[in-house]
């Protein structure tokens, strides 16, 4: 005889056993529960909770797939420390993989609701590999849409001083806040000291996401990135349009860009004002969790 271990743990009793399935969007993983799993829950509380990797199951944040009047879902993203965050790259490659997987739909193609807009995702499955390609929007210089506290009208190229000594930073908003620094060896840069660091400086009331770039050719770029709200991930959708967007601006590099990252690499194509970004998803694993 065969037990179904899903029938044992859904009959638990004093506890919700919420269904959730798990995805990694190159080493950046997400929790996702569809929205009437989580009704009457406070997400955010759970987010912290399902998202810790020692009492929980371990994410870098977590996603709910709501209904939506102006797209076909509702994107509702969670980081690790129970903020909310208008929109997450890889997380939208992870949602697309959950509503397919799911057969939530029968399309190819979407639309998908986010804090930050409605964006298209188009998938495609090539042998046994998800691929997906998003339509990221445009990026927003404005400082007050980064936003970022200053007297100027863009954050670009200024200068900051740090407890690791003056940085170049430009900041824009590519779908949630991102502040990028380019500089000539990855290596030498402490991401944990000066990450957390610049995300944490009072000139971004919303604190910002912190990608550090290395620039190899007019066609490749190395991005490491610092996640607001959870740290150094291994990879950031958004992380590296806004990397890619600020490296054209400066003419470092052409318009189709591959961006290694340390959980492998993505493209990031920009035509005109708007950004493309493809990258694969992975299901890592589906259960129950015990949420008190």
């Amino acid at each position: 005889m065969t037990l179904n271990p899903y029938k044992f743990c859904k009959n638990t009793k004093g506890a919700n056993m919420l269904k959730f399935e798990k995805y990694h969007g190159l080493g950046n993983d997400f929790i996702i529960f569809l929205e009437e799993e989580v009704k009457n829950i406070d997400c955010s509380k759970l987010a912290q909770k399902v998202c810790h990797r020692k009492f929980g199951i371990g994410a870098d944040g977590m996603m709910v797939v709501g209904k939506s009047e102006k797209a076909s879902f509702n994107m509702i993203f969670y980081n690790a420390d129970g903020s909310r965050a208008p929109m997450c790259g890889n997380g939208i490659r992870a949602f697309t993989h959950y509503i397919a997987n799911n057969n939530l739909t029968h399309k190819d193609s979407f639309e998908v609701e986010t804090l930050a807009g409605v964006l298209s995702t188009k998938y495609e499955i090539s042998d046994n590999n998800f691929m997906v390609e998003v339509y990221m929007g445009q990026a927003k210089y404005e400082s007050k849409n980064v936003p970022v506290i200053t007297e100027k009208d863009k954050f670009i190229k200024e200068i900051i001083t740090t407890s690791q000594g003056e940085i170049e930073l430009s900041s824009i908003f590519m779908g949630t806040t991102h502040s990028v620094n380019f500089t000539d060896k990855l290596e030498n840069v402490n991401i944990e000291v000066l990450g957390k660091e610049i995300e944490n400086n009072p000139i971004f009331p919303v604190k910002t996401n912190v990608n550090f770039v290395e620039i190899n050719s007019r066609n490749e770029i190395t991005v490491n990135t610092w996640e607001r709200g959870a740290g150094f991930t291994y990879a950031c959708g958004t992380g590296c349009c806004a990397s890619v967007v600020l490296a054209k601006d400066f003419d470092y590099v052409d318009k189709k860009v591959k961006v290694n990252v340390p959980g492998g690499f993505m493209y990031i194509e920009l035509k005109d004002k708007d950004v493309y970004m493809t990258g694969p998803s992975e299901k890592i694993a589906e259960g129950y969790y015990k949420f008190k």
